[in-house]
């Protein structure tokens, strides 16, 4: 090489025996690694077995996205962007480490080829200076965040600033080797290291001279070589797991519907009902417990931590955590995890839709009400006699089944018929047909299909699904109502089901096919936008009002369903749609979801207020909804506030009937 080509002087100034000492520590450092991470695989694999090798390309994306593009943690500003230059700088930096061992151990030796050098070396020199300088803004605003801000969510112990620590020193330690070398070489393309020049030109204007600056050298390069040496060490036995078990994690999500539970296979046979003991954590179940991060985005998103019950999710994942590496002795029940905690949870998924580590929380809670349900028998409050309701009755509230479709009445609503077939089977569920304020959005669902012309019919046999037992742990019960609506439904012929409620919607959609009915599914939103945009129906009475949508948790979270509500409601003439601060994928759950439409739960501020404040504050005169259980609970959460002549709630199948002409 010469003067004139800029290249990597691999171990300028480095003695011999610091070379030495690099391999061998490298050799141990490995070693201890690998022998770490396969005490973690092993904990993992004796959890039972689960497939999650399945679409290996949809896979392969997820991990692309999310891990490498940072995508979900970007969704919130400053933390967002404080792990994502964190971590897309120290992923430049071990990849510039990679290329240097390649260059130097492989390349060079092997081939007799300097891959490190001309333009590429410069180009590689620039990048690693940036995003190191990149990785140390991010380190000061984590320790801004952690431990000056401290949000509630975050915990600013003494393990989180070691970990900051040492990662700030090991980054810095680098810088200060490249401004020593480049001061003493002086070479012209210094400047492409514009940090490292930056802070070797300061070295030099405070005095320090070519012994000074070579001895510095020396004394850094070891020491940075040790504590990098440890860091690679200690990765499987410290928090700095996550940069594995969290791409690991991402890379065997959950796939499927996220809202279909996994059935207990076998429930008549089954040795076990629910999770009492970690043995029953399947090893995908103990992954997520060691991939969480303990960021607390799932705790800030969560309802039931908001409403001051005992639940917080991260808490739950971290006990579990904690627990599996014998951190947290006893039995889970009781002792790790109070029931309180676990029947806090309404099931509405923001905590799994926030967590950058792709974590099943929500699944990991319903198996351990499982246990609680059908092995202690443990349901809390009313539950109990809901669920008993539902199994003797066919509904929620014990009321006859004959009067199910008294809702109908005067209606002329169409009858399935096993010999006859129809476009859509509607699905009215149990609120529906039952609630006095619901039954309106039945009326309004049948008035809208009659208008448009479409064909459909109801079945006079329908009966709750029990969703609500399901959510619940009742896995029984749900099986038992969910074979015998299947049945049921056979005896006909039609295209699709339409529902108005995302809790039928998701049951029927979602988990019905694990008993074999498969159905083509449609929430009314969708069906009334459909024909709307057909120019079957067009509303044309103005309703003078501005209008706030309430994205129910089934309906958006879990299935998606966000823009056809809003579209129904902008071809009403007259409205106006204003969104609340929390909509859409990020929409505050009502507090009806996982059972507690049905019991009682201990908390200091109901979700429901939280969600009736939300909207006072936003000025609406109407809060539209497609859900009946968020419908009846912001209903009752605006009565409580006193709002009953200031804000309205209404379905959006009501709004369109209404100005239908």
């Amino acid at each position: 090489m010469t003067a004139s080509i800029p290249f990597r002087d691999t171990f300028w100034n480095v003695p011999g025996w610091a070379e030495i000492a690099l391999y061998v520590g490298g050799a141990v450092a490995i070693a201890f690694l690998v022998y770490g991470l396969w005490q973690r695989v092993t904990l993992w694999r004796q959890g039972l077995p689960e497939d999650r090798l399945d679409r290996i390309p949809e896979r392969v994306g997820l991990v692309a996205a999310h891990a490498l593009g940072q995508v979900r943690t970007l969704s919130q500003a400053y933390p967002g962007v404080m792990h994502a230059i964190m971590f897309w700088g120290f992923l430049a930096l071990f990849m510039g480490t990679v290329l240097a061992t390649i260059d130097w151990d492989i390349a060079l030796p092997l081939f007799g080829y300097k891959l490190l050098k001309g333009h590429f070396y410069l180009f590689y020199e620039t990048v690693l200076d940036l995003f190191g300088l990149f990785f140390v803004v991010g380190l000061g605003m984590a320790v801004w965040r952690r431990f000056v801000s401290r949000p509630a969510r975050l915990e600013p112990s003494a393990r989180f600033a070691w970990a900051l620590t040492l990662l700030f020193v090991i980054n810095v330690t680098g810088f200060v080797m490249e401004a020593c070398r480049l001061a003493v070489v002086e070479p012209w393309w210094a400047p492409w290291s514009p940090v490292g020049w930056a802070l070797g030109r300061a070295f030099v204007g405070l005095g320090l001279g070519p012994g000074a600056l070579r001895g510095l050298h020396v004394a850094t390069w070891v020491f940075h070589a040790a504590i990098a040496l440890v860091f690679i060490a200690i990765i499987p036995y410290s928090y700095f797991v996550h940069l594995i078990t969290t791409p690991l994690n991402i890379f065997f999500a959950k796939l499927g519907p996220r809202g279909a539970i996994p059935a207990i296979k076998n429930i008549e046979e089954a040795e076990s009902l629910g999770v009492s003991k970690l043995e029953e954590f399947s090893w995908k179940r103990r992954l997520d417990f060691d991939a969480c991060v303990e960021c607390g985005r799932c705790q800030a998103a969560c309802p039931a931590y908001m409403s001051g019950t005992a639940l917080s999710p991260k808490q739950i994942i971290v006990k579990l955590k904690r627990h599996m590496h014998g951190e947290l002795p006893g039995p889970i029940h009781g002792e790790l995890i109070k029931a309180d905690e676990l029947w806090a949870c309404t099931t509405c998924m923001a905590c799994v839709q926030e967590c950058p580590a792709f974590i099943d929380i929500v699944d990991t809670i319903v198996d351990l009400r499982r246990y609680l349900t059908l092995s202690e028998g443990a349901l809390p409050s009313t539950a109990p006699q809901s669920l008993q309701n539902i199994q003797r009755a066919g509904n929620p509230w014990g009321l006859p089944a004959g009067e199910r479709l008294a809702w109908a009445q005067g209606l002329d609503v169409p009858l399935m018929h096993a010999d006859r077939e129809v476009e859509y089977l509607y699905w009215v569920g149990c609120s529906a047909s039952y609630d006095r304020r619901n039954q309106a959005i039945a009326r309004a669902v049948v008035k809208i299909l009659k208008a448009a012309g479409v064909s459909f019919g109801v079945m006079s046999e329908e009966r709750c699904h029990a969703e609500v037992g399901r959510r619940l742990g009742e896995e029984y019960l749900y099986q038992t109502v969910a074979q015998e609506n299947i049945e049921t439904i056979k005896q006909y012929r039609f295209r699709k089901v339409i529902t108005h409620c995302p809790h039928c919607f998701n049951t029927i959609k979602n988990e019905f096919p694990q008993f074999g009915g498969t159905y083509e599914v449609l929430h009314h939103s969708q069906v009334i936008q459909a024909l709307i945009a057909e120019g079957r129906i067009t509303p044309t009475k103005p309703l003078d009002a501005s209008i706030a949508f309430h994205d129910s948790c089934y309906l958006g979270r879990y299935n998606g369903i966000l823009d056809a509500p809003r579209a129904v409601a902008k071809a009403v003439p007259g409205l106006r749609l204003v969104e609340l601060p929390r909509s859409r994928e990020r929409g505050l759950c009502c507090g009806g979801g996982g059972g507690h439409m049905w019991m009682e739960v201990k908390a200091q501020k109901r979700v429901n207020l939280i969600r009736v404040e939300e909207a006072l504050d936003a000025k609406v005169n109407v809060v539209a909804t497609g859900c009946p259980f968020c419908l009846a609970m912001i209903d009752l959460g605006r009565k409580v506030k006193g709002a009953e002549e200031t804000l309205a709630v209404k379905d959006v199948s009501e709004l369109v009937a209404e100005s239908l002409p």
